[in-house]
């Protein structure tokens, strides 16, 4: 029986599949079974996964019908046999000791889940990116290091610990006693497969390693096509709000967890096909906890986040939309705003339509900042303009 199950579900990625493949069968940590679940690729796929396993004897092919990633991993964890999982994605790669690192780690340490930090690999630009927080494990500050904690220690990060599944070593045992899989049928399945296990053990621990290689912008990635699928948010949300409701600290962490998924919510509606959003209106009707006021008080959310707020009420308001067709131009707008005041540390957002552009801030290229209700825009050569925007009236309608 090997120590480590590295769990690869394989579905059409026959351009990446073997760099991923070469990634990990290279590992400095030999004591592993690399389960590769082919999820009814039509391309050469599984001709590779073929030559793979020729060449080692570690590598076990699950052939199935394509059921999507969540099935796929599932499959592959009812065969592992071993003390530990991983899981990475077949279109992504990792560090050749990422599984030395995370075993050692979580093993001195004895902990149910050891996190890295993870390098974003731009399939367009062929270019790191290392500024995302979320991915570089930089809001864990240093008293995490070297140390056991739970999410009661995290509680004022909480929407920010990455819930990735394929960034991280696990402890079999632990993923058995909690009975987890991923949602089947869903995308962005590894929010609560994580919170599943997340808010269930008390011993988790960190590597500050970039130990993995996240490939985004990748053609064909079933997250950049705004098809059907993207109203699966809904259900995802709700898994998730089920797995913290019961928690001790839910009145501490529930309006940030409301916040951050309507933020969520409404980028997908904003990003999914026009063909699609009467659906996705009408399946956010149904979802009754986001709209309970017990729960989640108007008065609180209209104070904190009333934009994001009316969004969602629009957006699940058939009456609604009339005004929202008469309002479509200053609610762009409104949103474009807000994702100009919506910035990381040396980063700007910013929204037209179904593009999202995300710009690294260049002081001698551009500045774009929102001070005393105007806009102001530097550019290069220091052209300098500015613009009212009354922001903060429309903040008290």
């Amino acid at each position: 029986m090997a120590e480590i199950s590295v769990i690869i579900p394989v579905y059409n990625v026959e351009n990446y599949l073997e760099q991923c493949l070469d990634s990990v069968i290279n590992q400095t940590f030999k004591d592993i079974e690399i389960i590769c679940v082919n999820d009814g690729s039509t391309d050469n796929s599984r001709k590779i996964l073929e030559e793979y396993k020729n060449k080692d004897s570690r590598i076990i092919i699950v052939d199935k019908e394509n059921g999507g990633l969540s099935s796929a991993r599932n499959s592959g964890m009812n065969v592992a046999t071993s003390n530990f999982l991983s899981f990475i994605d077949s279109d992504d790669w990792v560090e050749l000791t990422m599984l030395e690192k995370l075993y050692k780690n979580i093993t001195s340490l004895n902990t149910d889940i050891s996190i890295c930090a993870v390098h974003q690999f731009d399939e367009t630009t062929q270019k790191m990116d290392d500024s995302v927080p979320y991915f570089t494990l930089e809001l864990f500050n240093n008293s995490f290091d070297n140390k056991i904690f739970s999410y009661e220690d995290t509680k004022s990060i909480l929407m920010d610990v990455p819930v990735m599944a394929w960034n991280k070593l696990y402890r079999k045992s632990f993923i058995d006693k909690c009975n987890s899989k991923f949602p089947e049928g869903l995308i962005w399945e590894d929010g609560p497969f994580f919170f599943s296990i997340y808010f269930k053990t008390k011993r988790v621990s960190i590597v500050r390693d970039f130990l993995y290689y996240y490939r985004i912008n990748r053609k064909g990635s079933i997250i950049q096509k705004g098809g059907r699928q993207f109203i699966d948010i809904l259900d995802v949300v709700e898994l998730m709000y089920n797995s913290i409701k019961d928690l001790s600290c839910f009145d501490e962490i529930k309006y940030e967890f409301y916040y951050r998924k309507i933020d969520d919510i409404v980028y997908r509606y904003d990003l999914i096909d026009t063909i699609y959003k009467d659906d996705f209106s009408k399946k956010l009707k149904t979802k009754k906890f986001l709209f309970d006021k017990k729960t989640f008080d108007p008065i609180v959310l209209e104070n904190n986040f009333p934009f994001a707020y009316r969004r969602l009420l629009d957006i699940a308001d058939r009456f609604h939309k009339l005004k929202a067709h008469f309002n479509k131009y200053k609610v762009k707008w409104m949103y474009k705003v807000m994702q100009i005041l919506y910035t990381e540390e040396n980063i700007y957002y910013l929204k037209y339509k179904k593009l999202i552009l995300r710009l690294k801030k260049r002081a001698n290229l551009y500045d774009i900042w929102y001070e005393n209700d105007r806009i102001f825009v530097v550019l290069f050569m220091k052209i300098k303009f500015s613009f009212k925007f009354e922001y903060s009236k429309l903040e008290k309608k």
